[in-house]
């Protein structure tokens, strides 16, 4: 690891809107961040956290949460938000697989997944949106909650069609190719860093929006 990395990985720590699964009841210090106990929109991999930032300049009066098993990737997302004195944006160092041991049911109202790699982690051949992931999400996920996966990965787009259907979730909507799509919701605009690069390139890419049950 580069000395950059171990440096941000360390100093990650320093900033108020960053919290990890090893602290005891992160929820609560969460709502004591936020200055209330709305429920959560939750960014999951959300690296740079481009989705956290622009959806908290979006809606200010929501709370959202990226999330990041790196911390070092976390760093700079917490110091974009701090700059900005985004107050209902905070980023938390954890795997998705800890999320039902940290939130209380129905304490999330939304959940974005911006291009996950398609495998992880890598190593154990696990998705973020499969049977076991599913069934974390649903334990914590409020009655009309929804999901967001954005990919380019067409394998990834119709394995997700598949379990969705498989684990009856409702898909409200998806599409193959987002942007040839008329009448976004605001938070279509957002683009990751490796959206735009994969929009240079002349890639498709592909949504699914869920709701958690039929």
């Amino acid at each position: 690891m580069s000395r950059k990395k171990l440096k941000r990985l360390k100093d990650v720590y320093r900033f108020p809107n960053v919290f990890s699964r090893e602290n005891e009841n992160v929820e609560e210090l969460l709502n004591y961040y936020f200055g209330n106990r709305k429920p959560f929109t939750l960014e999951i991999g959300c690296g740079h956290g481009d989705y956290s930032i622009e959806l908290a300049k979006m809606y200010p009066e929501r709370n959202f949460i990226g999330i990041d098993y790196k911390g070092a990737r976390i760093y700079a997302a917490a110091e974009e938000a701090n700059k900005l004195n985004l107050k209902n944006a905070a980023f938390l160092i954890s795997g998705a697989e800890k999320l039902a041991e940290i939130f209380s049911k129905e304490k999330v109202e939304e959940i974005f997944i911006p291009f996950p790699d398609p495998h992880y982690p890598r190593k154990s051949f696990k998705r973020l949106i499969d049977k076991n992931f599913l069934n974390i999400y649903k334990n914590i996920v409020t009655e009309k909650a929804k999901g967001h996966l954005k990919t380019d990965n067409e394998e990834l787009f119709n394995y997700t069609l598949n379990i969705l259907n498989k684990e009856n979730c409702k898909i409200q909507f998806a599409t193959s190719n987002l942007y040839a799509e008329q009448g976004f919701d605001h938070h279509h605009t957002i683009k990751t860093k490796y959206e735009k690069q994969y929009l240079e390139e002349g890639k498709e890419i592909k949504y699914i929006c869920f709701g958690f049950e039929n």
